[in-house]
């Protein structure tokens, strides 16, 4: 698996076109506050046999997974939360290791991709934010109307 993308770039991509920067931004930091309690949460239920438990965790962990392009991760956390729907715990039990190394990828990538990028170019928009608020420049700028080519009231 050292040959696949751990966090598909387009999947990044689609969030900025969607919500802008600001969710893009905010949804790699969410991902990296949040997982560890679903991963917690899929721990507990496999190793305690409470596969209710487990399946709501891995169905949490799937959905975060694909908004942020976490492929490997979210495939996984799908099989999981079906092994868990379907009362296997020898199932859950042997995904456990494979999720717990897709997961361990994906938060070191993500940890990388945060403190390489955004993080950066936050600094650069409030240092840029400080300078024209202290020369007192207001306002976003001039903006045009571009319109709907074709568009009829």
């Amino acid at each position: 698996m050292a040959d696949a993308q751990i966090i598909d770039p387009q999947a990044l991509e689609r969030l900025r076109e969607w919500g802008g920067e600001k969710l893009a931004g905010q949804m790699v930091p969410l991902f990296l506050k949040n997982s560890g309690t679903r991963m917690d949460q899929i721990r507990a239920g496999v190793t305690g046999t409470d596969l209710q438990e487990a399946e709501r965790g891995a169905h949490s962990l799937k959905s975060s997974a694909a908004n942020i392009g976490a492929e490997t991760l979210r495939t996984l956390a799908t099989r999981m939360e079906g092994a868990a729907l379907d009362g296997s715990v020898e199932t859950a039990g042997a995904l456990l290791p494979e999720l717990e190394s897709a997961y361990a990828d994906a938060m070191r990538e993500l940890a990388t991709l945060e403190n390489v990028g955004y993080r950066q170019l936050n600094t650069w928009w409030r240092v840029k934010g400080t300078i024209s608020a202290i020369r007192g420049v207001q306002g976003w700028g001039k903006m045009t109307r571009k319109g709907f080519s074709g568009a009829t009231t």
